[in-house]
């Protein structure tokens, strides 16, 4: 077996002309792995400030939802963008804390049961 070193552009270069073959794929991922864990190999990310801010909006949704309200409802209720409303809605959905129901054109969130 041939064990020549081979550079990534060389690697790189095979792939356009060859295509991705399963050891090009693994050799990619560890590279980019090492490159990773050398960069910082000690990370500890800590939330952004929005991200705990976020964390106070979703423990207020809950009790002002009630019966259902839009992503514009629960925005004006905590003084927040629709935008950003909605993408907490939509994380607390993806965890199954609530849901959502379309009537007509308008989606409205419910605490889930």
């Amino acid at each position: 077996m041939n064990m020549e070193k081979v550079t990534i552009k060389e690697r790189i270069n095979g792939i356009a002309f060859e295509g991705l073959t399963a050891e090009d794929f693994e050799f990619l991922k560890e590279r980019a792995l090492k490159s990773i864990r050398k960069a910082n190999p000690n990370a500890v990310r800590k939330p952004s400030k929005a991200q705990v801010e976020n964390e106070g909006f979703k423990a207020q949704i809950p009790a002002i939802l009630g019966d259902g309200k839009t992503a514009t409802q629960v925005g004006a209720d905590l003084g927040i963008s629709v935008q950003r409303a909605s993408a907490i809605l939509k994380q607390m959905v993806d965890a199954g804390t609530v849901t959502k129901e379309k009537v007509g054109k308008t989606l409205l969130f419910k605490v889930a049961e």
